[in-house]
């Protein structure tokens, strides 16, 4: 008898074993789901749209500075960037094409200028600027978070300048005016901001949400010896790029 006992809690055990374990599974799986969908982490993405037909506009003022004789060449013209077509590369990456359209002031007629692309993952924004591949942001945006924005430029000539920067996000979420616009939330990228006494670098950019890039200052200057340090000028160029006009 005690051993038919035994026999009969035995096999009472292995049912109750056999027929709750799969009910302890199953909770145990919804709950983990349920605590993963009230996981939402906003990326902000917002601050890179790339919708089929939006544009930006911007006022542009560069100035190059070239050879012994400190030449300078003060240009000022309009910029568009419209996001005007997709396409899949062989990585079967989604990528956005960005049409550049250039005119002189708001009387002349737009005329094409160049094309650039975008690439927009779950971490992180590419942009293609003349075959130059930069990681503008990193998702979601930290303030102080750094990153490697250069990690896909070449290190050889004519890319040494585009050496040890260090991308940096100098302030997000806060209100930034331009030109009469006001936004609420905008990021500042922090590229590169260094100079010595015969190189100066600078490379900044703000974002407004919803927007996308509306001011730019890029900066790369070296100073050229001319008889004496004193009598030396600072070759390169300087851009300034301020939002116009957007959709």
């Amino acid at each position: 008898m005690i051993y038919y006992s035994r026999m009969i809690n035995y096999k009472l055990k292995q049912l109750v074993t056999y027929c709750l374990l799969p009910v302890a599974i199953c909770i145990l799986l919804y709950s983990c789901h349920d605590k993963k969908d009230t996981l939402n982490i906003d990326y902000k993405y917002g601050y890179f749209p790339l919708d089929s037909g939006r544009y930006i506009t911007y006022n542009v003022d560069s100035i190059f500075s070239y050879n012994a004789n400190f030449t300078r060449d003060t240009v000022r013209y309009q910029l568009k960037e419209l996001v005007s077509d997709t396409f899949y590369d062989l990585h079967n990456d989604l990528n956005y094409e960005l049409s550049l359209y250039r005119r002189a002031n708001n009387s002349s007629a737009w005329v094409f200028d160049r094309k650039w692309y975008a690439i927009k993952g779950q971490y992180n924004v590419q942009k293609i600027e003349d075959d130059i591949r930069l990681v503008k942001m990193v998702f979601p945006p930290i303030q102080d978070q750094t990153w490697n924005g250069n990690v896909y430029v070449p290190t050889t000539d004519p890319y040494r300048s585009f050496q040890n920067w260090n991308y940096y996000y100098e302030s997000v979420d806060v209100p930034y005016s331009i030109n009469g616009f006001s936004f609420d939330s905008s990021l500042t990228v922090n590229a590169v901001s260094d100079s010595s006494f015969v190189d100066k670098r600078l490379r900044k950019e703000v974002y407004a949400k919803g927007v996308g890039m509306i001011y730019q200052e890029w900066e790369l200057k070296n100073r050229q010896q001319f008889g004496s340090w004193d009598t030396g000028h600072w070759n390169g160029f300087s851009i300034r790029m301020r939002l116009i006009d957007h959709n």
